[in-house]
């Protein structure tokens, strides 16, 4: 019987994947989709993209994290902003977006409202640039 060697993450080199029957969590398969997202600097480009009519004077969150977060939960198959509140404290989710706890339903949904046509235009900029490091590849 063949086994999977044990992998250690390059966002973080305190993760190490393995299939000794450890830690067990149904959603280790997103340290998939964030290892991509370090690989072709998915996040990086959407931050320097992305700048959004923000007026909150007080936030935990910043909207790449939200964008992050909301992203991978769909990823994962979490589509309504309800299942934030269940993955508050998500050990998987929480160090894939690298927070103590994850934003709220609430906080998911007032994110949308800061999204304008002139951030949509952001967003394709950021994808065209992304595309263009895919292809390079």
């Amino acid at each position: 019987m063949a086994t999977l060697p044990q992998l250690t993450l390059d966002f973080n080199r305190q993760i190490k994947l393995s299939t000794d029957g450890g830690s067990l969590s149904s959603d280790t398969g997103e340290f998939v989709f964030r290892e991509f997202d370090e690989k072709i600097g998915f996040s990086d480009t959407l931050v320097q993209h992305l700048h959004l009519n923000d007026e909150r004077k007080y936030h935990v969150h910043s909207n790449e994290n939200l964008l992050r977060q909301k992203l991978f939960q769909l990823i994962a198959g979490y589509a309504e902003d309800d299942a934030a509140d269940q993955l508050t404290n998500d050990p998987v989710f929480t160090q894939m977006i690298g927070t103590d706890s994850l934003a709220s339903q609430p906080s998911l949904s007032r994110f949308y409202t800061r999204f304008d046509h002139e951030s949509i235009e952001q967003l394709h900029h950021a994808n065209q640039e992304l595309l263009d490091k895919v292809h390079e590849l």
